[in-house]
């Protein structure tokens, strides 16, 4: 049943996130021609042009959000929830796209702004400076390998926590998106204060630079899945016991 929940969530949000990426090639083709023709006026465009393809890029992560909201919380709630299909699986569903549809973005952003700024002629930037030290991206595949796995933890982590405050805020029966955003706040807050109250780490950076940053990587993995975890039981308590769609 989760491969028919995939299929139908992707479907579902295919169309938008495919405009969404026209845009951004429009932009990026529209973006390198203009700098050559215009001058400064094209230097201008060209600039514009990349907050705008970053602006697109981050995008997809408010489309999955609301989604979420129109599909579990909203009227087809109703049916969705009554289904032969647990809350794990419809989460599951859901986190699985927006991690898809994020990469996918993550890569159409890169490139955009490559298009934009290189035209033809790739450059390889450096990922991370530590130290006045570069880490360039695609030297070290085991960095590359943790930061992608970074990468769809926190994605993961962030979703969850907009899916966890809407759903609390809907176990109410007036006010549900006041509730939300003040849910999102308090979960904000506390998640803040908590990692404020860890020890940090001595990462000797000067010793052994590369063994370090796999450790705060790794660190930053396991802290934001914790994370991530709390919100995720928030969301599937509320869900399956207190959600309100009267």
């Amino acid at each position: 049943m989760l491969k028919k929940l995939l299929k139908q969530e992707f479907l579902a949000t295919a169309r938008a996130m495919g405009i969404l990426y026209l845009v951004m090639l429009v932009l990026a083709m529209g973006g390198q021609l203009m700098v050559g023709r215009l001058g400064d006026l094209g230097k201008l465009v060209q600039a514009l042009c990349l907050l705008a393809a970053m602006a697109c890029g981050l995008l997809s992560l408010p489309i999955m959000i609301v989604r979420f909201k129109q599909n579990l919380l909203g009227d087809e709630g109703y049916l969705m929830l009554t289904l032969p299909v647990s809350v794990h699986q419809h989460l599951w569903s859901k986190l699985i796209v927006s991690a898809a549809w994020a990469a996918l973005s993550t890569l159409m952003t890169a490139l955009s702004w490559n298009i934009i700024l290189y035209g033809s002629e790739w450059e390889d930037v450096p990922l991370i400076k530590i130290n006045d030290t570069p880490v360039a991206f695609g030297n070290d595949p085991l960095l590359v390998a943790e930061l992608l796995v970074l990468g769809v933890v926190g994605v993961c982590t962030i979703c969850l926590q907009f899916y966890a405050a809407l759903a609390a805020g809907h176990s109410f029966s007036r006010h549900k998106m006041a509730f939300s955003v003040a849910w999102f706040v308090g979960l904000n807050a506390a998640t803040s204060f908590l990692i404020e109250l860890l020890p940090s780490p001595d990462f000797r950076f000067r010793v052994d630079l590369m063994s370090s940053v796999h450790q705060a990587v790794w660190l930053i993995i396991g802290g934001t899945a914790v994370v991530g975890a709390v919100y995720y039981a928030i969301t599937v308590y509320c869900l399956q016991r207190h959600l309100n769609l009267s």
